[in-house]
């Protein structure tokens, strides 16, 4: 008995020394030996399929000359034509004389041109890498990828991997866009009955900007701020299967939120219903899942859409009495009909435009097939520009009073 106690513990210490041995040896190699990647862009290359651009954390030291982490090390970004991914990053191994790693990557930003012509192939090599992390945001610049990531290199100076995770988190208090992975877009591709969004980001500059009174009616790179130019995500990029057809600006992304039921909470800017020439701006939350049902008649889809909503007021002429019900009123119909006039708009333009089916619709058809043979045959993605929508919506006005009371109250 004793030989085996013996025997044993040998054996554990053995294992421990060659764990901690194999873990010694892989913090010297990540230290001297590992490229890390933060973010990967690719382009339409002019001699080559791909241009392949990958932003590099540098790694440096403090002044005591103590090492850094990889979060606070700045970054540098390297471009290459190549025809294919894997072939690009070995050149890239070649190139920097050390091994690209994948591990740390936080976003893959694709051009306009390049998910115009279908990006399939990519996201598959993607997610067959075992270093690729398939929670990593996605991202359709309107400019070069390799510009994107080199005006975002100047914010990222020793916050590099940070950025990307905090930047797409602006969807949860704006709804101006939506935090889309890589993972998510793939099973969407995949899926017969969906189609993909992606983030849309784009540099913003003086030439790009635009004036609208729509304070969310942008996409990337419009909206008027003024500032050092600067990379800004806005609105959604919207696939038919895995081919880039159009894009949703910052109203229309609420509005695919609301239908999806993903929206946290969004500002929107309506006109006053009240006074002519001024507007009202609503903090609206959804207060229940929208609910959603499809009926096909003579195959084409029929859809509804109840959409219930919860709105407070942040600003508005101090000439509205808010303690009288009828004013409260008015802006609640005004909101409602406001909202489904521009919900109609994204159903239609989703369906007519771009035929697809953003919002899982497609899930309520299935009632209607007894097998997937019978779904195929059917194909609802042929079937989607057909459809016909009828949206519903409720807003209700809370807290209203409480700028007229607590206004009230101060007079006393």
């Amino acid at each position: 008995m004793n030989h085996k106690v013996q025997k044993f513990f040998a054996i554990l210490i053995l294992t421990i020394l060659l764990i901690v041995s194999s873990s010694s040896y892989y913090g010297i190699k990540g230290i001297d030996n590992l490229a890390y990647v933060v973010a990967i862009g690719l382009d339409v290359g002019k001699d080559n399929k791909l241009k392949l651009s990958l932003q590099i954390s540098v790694h440096q030291s403090n002044e005591n000359g103590s090492s850094s982490s990889s979060q606070s090390s700045s970054a540098v970004v390297n471009s290459i034509e190549c025809p294919s991914i894997n072939s690009g990053i070995s050149l890239f191994n070649s190139y920097l004389g050390k091994e690209v790693t994948l591990s740390h990557c936080k976003v893959l930003v694709i051009s306009e041109e390049l998910a115009a012509k279908g990006i399939s192939e990519y996201l598959f090599t993607l997610t067959n890498d075992i270093q690729f992390r398939t929670d990593s945001n996605i991202i359709i610049s309107k400019c070069d990828a390799e510009n994107f990531l080199k005006y975002s290199a100047p914010l990222l100076d020793k916050v590099s991997a940070r950025y990307y995770d905090i930047a797409p988190t602006s969807s949860e208090y704006t709804g101006y866009t939506e935090s889309i992975t890589c993972n998510e877009f793939f099973n969407a591709i995949n899926d017969k009955i969906s189609d993909p969004v992606a983030i849309l980001g784009s540099i913003n500059t003086p030439d790009t900007q635009k004036t609208t009174n729509e304070n969310s009616a942008y996409t990337a790179g419009q909206t008027p701020i003024s500032g050092e130019t600067s990379v800004e995500t806005m609105g959604l990029a919207v696939f038919n299967d895995d081919k880039l057809v159009g894009e949703l600006n910052g109203l229309e992304s609420i509005c695919h939120l609301i239908i999806s039921s993903k929206l946290e909470n969004a500002q929107i800017r309506i006109p006053s219903p009240i006074e002519q020439l001024n507007y009202i701006d609503l903090y609206i939350e959804l207060d229940n899942n929208t609910k959603n049902s499809l009926y096909l008649v003579n195959s084409s889809p029929y859809i509804t859409s109840n959409v219930k909503l919860t709105a407070r007021i942040q600003s508005l002429n101090g000439n509205i009495n808010l303690d009288d019900e009828k004013v409260v009123s008015k802006i609640e119909n005004y909101a409602e009909q406001y909202l489904k006039y521009h919900l109609n708009n994204y159903l239609y333009k989703t369906s007519k435009e771009f035929n697809a089916d953003i919002d899982d619709f497609g899930l309520y058809s299935l009632k209607y097939f007894n097998n997937i043979s019978d779904l195929e045959e059917y194909n609802w993605n042929h079937h989607y520009k057909d459809a016909f929508f009828n949206v519903n919506v409720d807003v209700e006005l809370r807290s209203s009073y409480l700028l007229v009371n607590t206004s009230k109250e101060e007079e006393e």
